[in-house]
């Protein structure tokens, strides 16, 4: 139906556009357009759509094109590839086959480049540095050091954990080629470590994925027969998106990673379990439950629970309230919406728990009666159309807000005062005689420094955010004798982003116009 079609499309815009940072110089855009262009072409492959060579060479495309953006969607490919040869077993396996070539033909020569620079097999490091680094805490990007790899001996006499690369290619070698300067990190399972790392992932798709745990309401009250029709149809999509977010969730987790799964699995399932035409009050009750539950075990979820306890409210008072007037009624759902959030504050989570579940028995109390009263069609319906509006409402807040967020950033950035930050410091850095090709050593985070990949710089040394207080504190002449070493390993210039705490350095240091300093190095 057309209003079907138009929640299918407000539920794709909102979450595509509040879980993927638009305006991040990241791979994640991509690889969801390619999980997106995947899973469609699966779907037509598996429903038996004509020009079936062809879907089969999208889905290939796709998969390679994933691949060279993204490590994590070589081993992803290979379960697309299993789920549509299982679903496919009966019918043309050419296109399975067609499929993987074309895959194999886009990996192959850029998995060849990769082995060779690194002297032995590899799609791609960075799965084994993100599980060693965030799982098995072996000294992660994150923290602001230095690889061990991009340690010398003598910058570690003078100041231990800092990083000087040399003149090895990027503007940031040490994040440009981290597999190189972490040869030394190596993942282990170890039991309990994976077992905390999930903990705290779970917890973060609990909190953050609350409107979605909704859908659980579609899964309880669908007949058997229903659901099984529904697993029949959609498996071949909910499987490869279930391992993309359980992968993730093993490892490292955000928003963006797990955006083109998520939305996914969601739309699929929305379309395979069509609306109850009648709710039992088991189903009711348990299908609103069920997020109820899964928010109020932990108190880290205690947000969660509030926005679910708002939707609850809404859903109350939607199948309690009798009206004529659809915009009367829907007026009062969102009302009854946002008294509940008032009344139950995360600030109070015992009486927050307590009036989630006194509502949840409201609920059942109403289906018993409308059952009595046979009319449990309506109720149904009532109950559908509340949660509807009450989710409508809060996944459009959200897309306000995310779209308030981005204009307000575009403005900035549009502004004079303010404009593109990263290019402005390259521009003032290039008045001072650093020019596109200088080596510099910087004194604050790499990794962060933008501004040096819009000045076309190249960073040979680099004294981490962690040891910046550590640098101020040495003596004038161990500092002189780092920096010696720093020009020689490249760098003609120091620039410091991080300067002495609560003072400027000496006169040695020209302050910069954006809060920073540099320093002429000689060699």
């Amino acid at each position: 139906s057309a209003t079907g079609l138009a929640a299918v499309y407000a539920l794709f815009a909102v979450v595509a556009l509040t879980m993927i940072p638009l305006e991040l110089t990241t791979p994640d855009l991509l690889c969801a357009t390619t999980v997106f262009v995947a899973f469609g072409a699966m779907l037509r492959l598996r429903n038996g759509a004509q020009h079936a060579g062809r879907n089969a060479i999208v889905l290939g495309a796709a998969l390679g094109i994933g691949a060279l953006a993204k490590s994590f969607m070589v081993p992803w490919a290979i379960v697309c590839l299993a789920s549509l040869a299982v679903a496919m077993r009966r019918r043309e396996m050419k296109a399975v086959f067609f499929a993987g070539v074309t895959w194999l033909l886009i990996l192959a020569p850029w998995a060849a480049v990769l082995s060779h620079v690194a002297g032995h097999f590899t799609v791609g490091d960075a799965g084994r540095l993100t599980y060693a680094w965030y799982v098995n805490e072996q000294n992660p990007p994150s923290l602001g050091g230095v690889p061990v790899g991009a340690r010398t001996p003598a910058t570690d006499v003078i100041l231990p954990g800092v990083g000087v690369p040399g003149d090895a290619m990027g503007t940031d070698p040490m994040w440009f080629d981290p597999g190189r300067w972490n040869r030394g990190v190596v993942p282990h399972l170890n039991v309990s470590q994976q077992m905390a790392t999930l903990r705290v992932f779970v917890l973060f798709y609990i909190q953050n994925l609350t409107p979605l745990l909704f859908v659980v309401v579609l899964i309880v009250g669908a007949p058997r027969s229903v659901l099984k029709a529904a697993w029949r149809d959609s498996w071949v999509v909910l499987v490869p998106a279930a391992a993309g977010v359980a992968a993730y969730a093993v490892v490292l987790v955000t928003a963006r990673y797990i955006m083109p799964f998520v939305l996914s699995g969601s739309l699929v399932a929305l379309a395979v379990l069509p609306l109850p035409r009648r709710m039992t009050p088991v189903a009711a009750a348990v299908g609103l439950l069920i997020p109820a539950a899964i928010e109020a075990f932990s108190s880290t979820t205690i947000l969660g629970l509030a926005l679910v306890a708002s939707i609850v409210g809404g859903v109350t008072v939607g199948v309690l309230v009798s009206s004529r007037s659809k915009t009367l009624w829907v007026s009062v759902v969102i009302v009854g919406l946002g008294v509940t959030r008032a009344v139950l504050s995360p600030a109070d989570p015992v009486l927050l728990r307590v009036g989630t579940f006194a509502m949840l028995v409201v609920i059942f109390i109403a289906a018993r009666a409308a059952i009595r009263e046979k009319r449990p069609v309506l109720f149904a319906r009532k109950l559908e159309a509340a949660l509807g509006v009450t989710l409508a409402l809060v996944l459009g807040l959200r897309l306000g807000l995310r779209l308030d967020q981005d204009a307000r950033q575009a403005n900035e950035t549009a502004s004079p005062a303010f404009g593109n930050v990263s290019l402005n410091i390259a521009r003032d850095l290039e008045t001072h005689g650093i020019t596109p090709g200088t080596r510099i050593a910087v004194i604050g985070p790499h990794a962060e420094s933008y501004w040096a990949r819009a000045g076309r710089l190249r960073i040979v040394a680099n004294v981490p955010r962690t040891l910046t207080g550590s640098f101020w504190a040495l003596s004038a002449a161990d500092r002189d004798a780092l920096l010696d070493d720093f020009a020689a390993a490249g760098a003609t210039v120091a620039i410091a982003t991080i300067g002495p705490e609560n003072a400027a350095p000496d006169s040695s240091w020209t302050p910069v116009r954006y809060q920073g300093w540099i320093r002429k190095l000689k060699r």
